[in-house]
């Protein structure tokens, strides 16, 4: 299963990166709506035609769920991909999405921090130096993404040839 666990969460780190917010929402809850949707369709119209012929015979369906029950992340993808959003993600986020992830590291082995336009640059990039790293403890056996969206971006048509993250200027993140 972990094979399997890897490759789905390739597959999510990808369309993430391919997904562009259609808008900038008031509210973070509208972003999650809106990636679930997309990783839901994304990912099962993927496990229906040529993934299900490399594998062999076809993918169960990719189970997608937002913030509900068990999924104790804003995005979950099989129980095994943790996608936590934060929406013009700032210092005053800080604090929080560092308890955010390592609480993730305890339940997926694949953790996502997903920023929907960020007001603190440095507070970010903090983080993610953090996790990726791997410092802290139960954190070892994570894997951790950190992908931010710029602002600028939002409502363009989707890029599935990747990109998504940093880039070449931080302004207008």
């Amino acid at each position: 299963m972990f094979g399997q666990g890897n490759q789905t969460y390739q597959e999510v780190v990808d369309l993430i990166h391919a997904w562009r917010p259609s808008q900038d929402y008031g509210h973070e809850s509208k972003f999650q709506s809106e990636l679930a949707d997309f990783l839901d369709e994304e990912l099962n119209r993927q496990s229906d035609g040529m993934m299900g012929d490399i594998m062999g015979g076809g993918r169960s369906n990719y189970v997608v769920s937002r913030e509900r029950g068990n999924a104790r992340g804003d995005v979950v993808v099989d129980d095994t991909v943790g996608i936590e959003m934060k929406r013009h993600f700032s210092n005053d986020q800080k604090r929080k999405l560092r308890g955010q992830l390592e609480d993730y590291a305890d339940n997926y082995p694949y953790v996502i921090a997903l920023a929907c336009g960020i007001d603190d640059t440095d507070g970010w990039r903090e983080v993610e130096n953090k996790f990726i790293q791997g410092r802290g403890m139960g954190m070892n056996q994570t894997q951790f993404t950190f992908i931010a969206k710029r602002r600028e971006n939002f409502g363009e048509e989707h890029d599935f040839g990747g990109g998504g993250g940093f880039g070449g200027g931080i302004p207008g993140l």
